[in-house]
């Protein structure tokens, strides 16, 4: 049975880690297998810059770690993609991460897409993920919905209101023809906003992050397929 790494990029919570392995095993396809490794030290959740250099460290452990335990890929539970460079440096087996997946997808989707995040402290590093990705020339806007990660699981009434609210502005203000749920924190959320802008006569595609993460990670485990060592290299102290 292939087995997946999910790396939570924050504080271990078994409660929490627990039930989120089993909503994101029900997305995999049958015959694969989530397990979840969590930071022993770390944020208790990833809004900024900040936040993700003090995730980095725990991150890199959390997959030597699954690496050991004889995962095929690793995936890192976060739109922000922390130390995803890095990762693949280290990393025999492929790491992905919820923003160059969903991201990338989106690209594909239509002409221009929209990331609606989180919080505001959250849009100056994203830029700089698109920047770095390249996609900037299909980037319609960042927008915010004004909630703190950790609470984004608490009033679901709430997101699904102030996710509509700015994927309306998103589509009909700045021209996105994709909307790209900015935070994992929104799992479950896509399909009803694509409903819901539907409603208004805006049929764009929406994405979920961690969707496109897990099929992209099943995908190059299907073909056989590895980040090029041309680009992540090997660091010398391990050749």
């Amino acid at each position: 049975m292939p087995q997946f790494a999910l790396i939570m990029p924050v504080l271990e919570n078994k409660e929490r880690d627990n039930r989120i392995a089993e909503e994101y095993q029900l997305l995999m396809r049958p015959g694969n297998d989530i397990r979840v490794f969590a930071l022993k030290e770390g944020p208790k959740s990833i809004e900024g810059a900040c936040d993700v250099v003090a995730a980095e460290p725990g991150i890199l452990r959390a997959i030597a770690e699954a690496e050991q335990a004889g995962v095929q890929a690793c995936m890192i539970n976060c739109f922000g993609d922390p130390a995803i460079e890095a990762a693949r440096e280290v990393a025999t087996v492929p790491v992905v991460a919820a923003g160059q997946s969903s991201m990338c997808l989106a690209a594909t989707l239509g002409q221009s897409f929209s990331i609606i995040t989180a919080v505001p402290e959250a849009k100056s590093p994203l830029w700089n993920r698109v920047c770095i990705i390249g996609l900037t020339s299909k980037l319609a806007s960042i927008r915010d919905i004004d909630l703190p990660v950790l609470q984004l699981q608490e009033d679901r009434e709430r997101l699904a209101e102030r996710l509509l609210e700015e994927s309306k502005h998103a589509i009909n203000e700045d021209g996105a023809h994709v909307i790209v749920l900015g935070c994992t924190g929104m799992r479950g959320m896509a399909r009803s906003l694509q409903e819901g802008l539907k409603d208004a006569s805006l049929e764009v595609p929406v994405i979920d992050p961690l969707h496109a993460m897990i099929k992209y990670a099943e995908g190059l485990i299907d073909m056989g397929l590895n980040y090029s060592r041309m680009t992540y290299c090997v660091p010398p102290a391990q050749r």
